[in-house]
């Protein structure tokens, strides 16, 4: 096995399904007017990127996960002192924490406190960044520009203002759809990744046309052989590989029977004696044909579904003290899906991009 490649499937995978995840975030918060200040994929660290209308987007130094800065999602009650600051920084244009401190009678940690708040919000720019400057700047509005003083008659209003285009304005079920943005989006990839395989490239299904004969056994002594396709047992028909299943279950192991198959577009009726497997099941020898199946949409919708179901089942089954311990010796690790990952790409995009939903789902 190769660890880099298996290092770099992995990373593609998770970079791809948090990317996903964090859009859902990001669209929802967006959509409520919601400023989101950082979009990063990568652990918080250092970074490369672009701004663009408030908002950072690059790749931190370790891409592994991701994350979206949505103003206003500190916990606890409001900090009582952002009116003022705002209003002294929007004023002054450019300040510091200690003036900041003496203008608004607060000590050098309450006011550093607001400033970092006021920052997380979007409503200032800290030092750094977009903002060259060892000081607090009122940002680009309109006509004024980064760190240029401006009128303000009403410090309430102008926070009020602020906090409405942050996290804390929002009504909890606006809060509840920005936190489940993100798991829907990785539901929607696994439901059109699933969409596309199942429409597009088709199910692997076994068929009646046989792949191999067991040598030595009933179908090998009857002449039988691969390519052959069984059309019916015993004068039963047997359209597909569940038919042929249900006509062999319903035989006898050492019974007498008649097998009507096709070769090279020739109807062809053997006889043979029916054996029986390791587990004394009767069997007729034979190994199942494959073949690709595509899927109506409907049927890759409820198929996809399916998948969903066994999903959250598994979920259900972890709070389950009688099923927990399976459930979890039954899982994939985080190294797993790295093998995983890596084995599906070496395989072609199909089984990648099977990989991708099951992991997103």
């Amino acid at each position: 096995m190769n660890i880099i490649s298996t290092v770099f499937w992995f990373i593609v995978i998770i970079v791809i399904l948090v990317l996903v995840h964090e859009v859902g975030h990001f669209a929802a918060a967006r959509a409520f007017g919601v400023r989101v200040t950082e979009f990063m994929i990568g652990l918080p660290g250092p970074s490369v990127g672009f701004e663009r209308n408030g908002c950072r987007y690059g790749i931190t130094a370790i891409p592994l996960g991701g994350y979206n800065r949505i103003t206003g999602m500190e916990g606890g009650p409001e900090n009582p002192n952002l009116a003022k600051v705002l209003a002294h920084v929007y004023r002054q244009g450019r300040t510091d924490i200690e003036h900041t401190a003496i203008a608004c009678s607060l000590t050098d940690d309450e006011a550093e406190t607001a400033l970092m708040i006021l920052d997380g919000w979007g409503s200032i720019n800290a030092p750094g960044r977009s903002n060259k400057t060892d000081f607090y700047a009122a940002p680009a509005q309109g006509e004024y520009e980064l760190g240029q003083p401006r009128e303000v008659l009403d410090p309430q209003a102008l926070l009020d203002e602020e906090r409405s285009h942050t996290y804390r304005s929002l009504s909890c079920v606006k809060r509840l759809v920005v936190l489940f943005a993100g798991p829907i989006m990785n539901l929607l990839l696994a439901l059109a990744l699933f969409l596309i395989i199942f429409c597009g490239v088709g199910l692997t299904v076994p068929t009646t046309t046989i792949s191999n004969v067991v040598d030595g056994g009933p179908a090998q002594m009857a002449g039988m052989q691969a390519g052959d396709t069984i059309v019916a047992v015993n004068g039963q028909e047997t359209p597909d590989w569940n038919a042929l299943i249900e006509a062999t279950a319903a035989l006898s192991v050492g019974q007498n029977i008649s097998v009507d198959y096709e070769r090279d577009g020739v109807r062809t009726q053997a006889s043979l004696v029916v054996g029986a497997n390791e587990d004394g099941a009767p069997q007729l020898g034979i190994f199942a044909g494959q073949a690709q199946q595509r899927l109506s949409v409907g049927e890759a919708i409820v198929t996809s579904w399916n998948f969903f179901v066994l999903t959250v089942q598994a979920y259900v089954n972890l709070f389950n003290p009688a099923t927990a311990a399976q459930t979890v010796s039954q899982s994939t690790s985080v190294v797993g899906i790295a093998v995983l990952a890596e084995r599906a790409a070496s395989a072609g995009i199909v089984p990648l991009l099977y990989i991708l939903a099951v992991v997103s789902l």
